[in-house]
């Protein structure tokens, strides 16, 4: 790999052995994957933001640079806090060391945003940044919306590109591999963004999709492009028309696209939990990724004046809540039984001990992809679950 004297330097041990380490790590990482030099990185996401005991390697490595008082170089953000206090499980068992973590994540200089959403305000790039991220909804969307480049990134890998402020150019921060790969035709008349995501996901598996034209809006790009990182490893997408590097068909393909599916209405509609299952739901999942104050307009407006049927969860931005806090919508929401929360519903949801527990029902193609019991279903059937909508 070809490196700079200054990555020499660091590398040979000039800046301390932790720093050597972590550079070590990323040439191994970008040696790997063909990558021919290391380049400077806007800034860096992590992942890893809960302690769990399956990641003591990670806490050893942040322990370890916190000791040795080493620090980010770019504006870091980090993932949703797990739920430590949503369960007395949670608590007890999972996240013990939670409070521990976020201390030290706090002397790294990382943004303490706690949200998958950083890209709508802490942690916002620019078109063609070159970035250091982990988390695959935040990578996708940094791809795909806006233009912005970096590969889907592990938890270690994230925090050696923070430290060092590189990542080695490899897979889609090189031109070649942002180009299309498969058109996507729509045949569907009740758009319902989550499901489309997720289903090119589980066809299109580590592919770069491209959508014909649809006037998507930055909430609908949000939560499609989650479901299909999820349930496809997608990092990148394109939307004729919608997307920056796709201002029209031919622009972002080589030629004719060498592959052209269809997704039609009755594919969305046969991922929907049956009727009986939905209303047999013990609770309502909304927020994964966490739902901004838009979408708490526009779901929460449904509860307004009414009770809720069942539990009903919205998991916001952590920002958001707390301008939330200042409109009548929150104490609205409150009176009508719905709880709100600014951690993961994933890691809250997921150490569910009761041997008497039901499914849940959901809207985001992302949480039921990753959670055992999360059945899905549209905005319409969570809000008829929720008992607020006919």
């Amino acid at each position: 790999m070809e490196l700079t004297e200054t990555q020499r330097a660091m590398l040979d041990g000039a800046e301390g052995p932790e720093l050597r380490l972590a550079l070590e790590t990323l040439v191994n990482y970008g040696k790997a994957f063909g990558a021919r030099r290391l380049v400077p990185i806007k800034s860096a996401h992590f992942t890893g933001s809960f302690a769990i005991s399956v990641y003591r390697g990670y806490y050893e490595l942040l322990d370890r640079l916190v000791r040795a008082g080493v620090r980010v170089r770019v504006p870091t953000t980090i993932n949703p806090r797990p739920g430590r206090d949503f369960s007395l499980p949670n608590r007890l068992l999972a996240f013990r060391r939670q409070l521990h973590h976020e201390a030290q994540l706090a002397r790294l200089g990382v943004t303490p945003n706690y949200s998958c959403v950083c890209y709508m305000e802490a942690n916002v790039p620019q078109f063609g940044d070159v970035l250091g991220w982990a988390e695959s909804s935040a990578v996708v969307y940094a791809n795909s919306v806006i233009g912005a480049r970096t590969n889907r990134n592990s938890v270690m890998m994230d925090v050696c590109m923070a430290v060092t402020g590189l990542t080695p150019e490899f897979g889609l921060l090189l031109d070649e591999n942002r180009r299309g790969g498969t058109l996507v035709k729509l045949d569907i008349d009740r758009m319902d963004a989550a499901a489309l995501g997720y289903l090119v996901g589980r066809r299109l598996v580590d592919r770069v999709p491209v959508l014909e034209h649809y006037p998507f809006n930055r909430v609908q790009l949000k939560n499609m492009g989650a479901a299909m990182a999820a349930a496809g490893g997608v990092g990148l997408f394109h939307v004729v028309g919608v997307t920056p590097e796709a201002p029209t068909l031919e622009a972002v393909f080589d030629g004719e696209p060498a592959e052209t599916i269809m997704i039609t209405q009755r594919d969305l509609d046969a991922l929907r939990a049956e009727p009986p299952l939905r209303q047999s739901a013990e609770m309502v999942v909304f927020g994964c990724p966490q739902m901004t104050l838009d979408e708490v307009h526009e779901v929460g407006r449904h509860f307004v004046g009414k009770k809720a049927a069942r539990r009903v969860l919205f998991h916001v931005v952590p920002a958001d809540l707390e301008r939330l806090k200042a409109e009548p919508l929150h104490a609205q929401l409150l009176d009508a039984g719905v709880e709100l929360h600014a951690h993961c519903p994933l890691a809250g949801l997921s150490l569910r001990l009761s041997p008497w527990k039901k499914n849940m029902l959901t809207p985001s193609g992302k949480l039921h992809y990753y959670l055992e019991g999360a059945d899905y279903g549209t905005l319409d059937d969570a809000l008829c679950a929720a008992g607020v909508k006919e």
